[in-house]
């Protein structure tokens, strides 16, 4: 039964999801990261699916860490300060 009901509440966060790319206001991400999160409970097949896409290296860093590598997150973080630096030379019109 809880097998089913996480199921369920992961594919109904992929169609969120999806509706989020579309709808202003409804996120995406946190739908998308609640569906993995249910779905890699929900069935060992899809856990090893997961495990073996992309993502595996970070879930597998994930479930043994507790988070992402160093690296990672110094990348991350210089994206974000770098999408914003552009953000506001492009779009404040004097921004010094």
């Amino acid at each position: 039964m809880k097998r089913y009901l996480l199921l369920t509440l992961g594919i109904l966060c992929i169609g969120l999801g999806a509706l989020g790319v579309v709808l202003p206001g409804l996120p995406t991400t946190p739908f998308l990261l609640a569906a993995s999160w249910l779905l890699y409970r929900s069935s060992p097949r899809i856990q090893r699916w997961l495990l073996e896409s992309r993502l595996g290296e970070y879930i597998r860093d994930y479930e043994r860490r507790g988070g992402m590598h160093k690296g990672t997150k110094v990348w991350v973080v210089l994206l974000m300060c770098a999408m914003v630096l552009c953000s506001i030379l492009l779009f404040i019109p004097n921004p010094i």
